[in-house]
């Protein structure tokens, strides 16, 4: 793991530290129950869902649907943004052109009573919530767009 990486961990890891959760929205989910490791568990919480949730510890929303080819939409305020996922080995990987300079963020999948944890792989074992589910539904209900502009106002 390079050096921006583990600074990148350390950071995360000092804000979910450093901020209560009494300034998130809604409180994060306590810590999960089961890994979800293998791909088609993975597929069947994940393929052709649309997840709404929020971030840890900001408590900011966030809504991201995944399409059954592999693209995916994903909403956060007014934008939208098309993308791609795909599962590696035992992590979901997301790509968007619009963040994080087009390269891939990967995260260890958690399930609680009928919510999902994403998690980050952190340097030493350890996990870090960067978002959690607060509801699931089939499908794209809210028609977001899986490809088109960087962003398209909702």
């Amino acid at each position: 793991m390079n050096m921006r990486a583990l600074k990148l961990a350390f950071l995360v890891a000092s804000l979910g530290f450093s901020m209560s959760a009494a300034q998130a929205q809604d409180s994060p989910p306590p810590p999960p129950e089961e890994r979800i490791s293998q791909r088609a568990e993975m597929e069947r919480f994940l393929n052709d869902q649309t997840l709404y949730g929020r971030y840890s510890p900001s408590g900011k929303p966030w809504a991201e649907y995944q399409s059954p080819d592999g693209r995916t939409a994903y909403r956060e305020e007014n934008c939208t943004y098309a993308g791609h996922w795909w599962i590696d080995g035992e992590l979901v990987c997301y790509r968007y052109d619009a963040f994080n300079e087009g390269r891939p963020a990967c995260f260890g999948l958690f399930h609680r009573k009928g919510e999902l944890a994403f998690y980050l792989p952190g340097p030493f074992g350890q996990w870090f919530l960067n978002a959690y589910t607060t509801d699931h539904r089939l499908g794209n209900p809210d028609k977001m767009p899986v490809q088109g502009q960087a962003c398209v106002g909702v």
